[in-house]
């Protein structure tokens, strides 16, 4: 049986290791309640946009443009994957990159050969791990999150793509459902393609053409759901990582009841154990 001695410096450990968890637990409770208020204020722009070049680019009039064309045969394919740049956020990045590896094995299989764009330094040290080779892997985004960033890997992606450089390009993040639920997303962001729900197409009059007009709202489009991944990944993460140390925090409580009543039972012993010598020693003077 351990020591009372150290049975107490490891419950002094847990009960420090407790503080920490709880204490990041509460910081990211605070950053989450921004976080999902900007996911959740994006959305409605992301979405109409969206759903404006996607109503643009079916109208008979409309010049096909350059972004909206498929490929027959997919042969490259570029993935811009965000990850996390700290971890301690339960399986946030772990179920994520689990997904990834599987459909980067499966592109392999069908000879499609991938580039990948990394957010996040848990992303990069695992494509670093698995000796899998990256283009690019960017980390301190998040730490100053702004438009401009997500313009810039909008003009990467469209221009790669607009070369031939690749015939497709996904976006991979997390999609934030609620601080509980966190859903690894694959989408598509070009070429840009969408199921029109309408069924009548509206004649609509272009200023200054046609093609000018869509190929700014697809441009526009490209950078919002990009900047979007952005902010769902960030709100996901904190959601992750606050239901991580809250577990944690449970679990120290729980350790340090299981210890405290180690501690209590040892220290029975060895009363008892000194009684019975007290007896013993008394017995043997009579």
């Amino acid at each position: 049986m351990p020591s009372l001695k150290s049975i107490k410096k490891r419950i002094s450990s847990v009960k420090n290791t407790q503080k920490i968890t709880k204490a990041m637990k509460m910081v990211a409770a605070a950053k989450l309640r921004r976080a999902q208020h900007a996911a959740f204020q994006a959305r409605p722009y992301t979405k109409a946009v969206f759903e404006l070049a996607e109503r643009l680019s079916q109208q008979d009039q409309v010049v096909k443009h350059p972004l909206t064309l498929t490929q027959e045969k997919i042969s490259k394919r570029d993935y811009l994957i965000f990850t996390s740049d700290r971890g301690l956020c339960g399986g946030f990045n772990s179920n994520l990159l689990r997904r990834l590896g599987d459909e980067l094995s499966q592109c392999r299989e069908k000879g499609i050969k991938v580039y990948s764009r990394i957010v996040g330094k848990r992303g990069r040290d695992y494509f670093k791990a698995k000796n899998w080779e990256t283009m690019e892997a960017a980390t301190g985004l998040y730490e100053n999150l702004d438009r401009s960033i997500s313009e810039e890997l909008g003009k990467i992606a469209s221009n790669r793509f607009e070369a031939g450089k690749t015939d497709e390009v996904w976006l991979v993040y997390n999609y934030f459902r609620s601080t509980m639920v966190q859903e690894v997303t694959f989408k598509k962001l070009l070429p840009f393609s969408g199921e029109l729900k309408e069924t009548k197409l509206i004649d609509t009059i272009y200023e200054p053409t046609s093609l000018e007009v869509l190929d700014s709202i697809l441009r526009e489009s490209l950078v919002c759901q990009i900047h979007q991944s952005f902010l769902e990944s960030m709100a996901s993460e904190l959601a992750a990582r606050m239901a991580a140390m809250d577990n944690a925090t449970n679990n120290a409580s729980d350790m340090i009841s299981y210890l405290t009543l180690q501690y209590n039972r040892a220290r029975q012993a060895t009363i008892t154990k000194d009684l019975m010598d007290i007896v013993n020693g008394a017995e043997a003077l009579r």
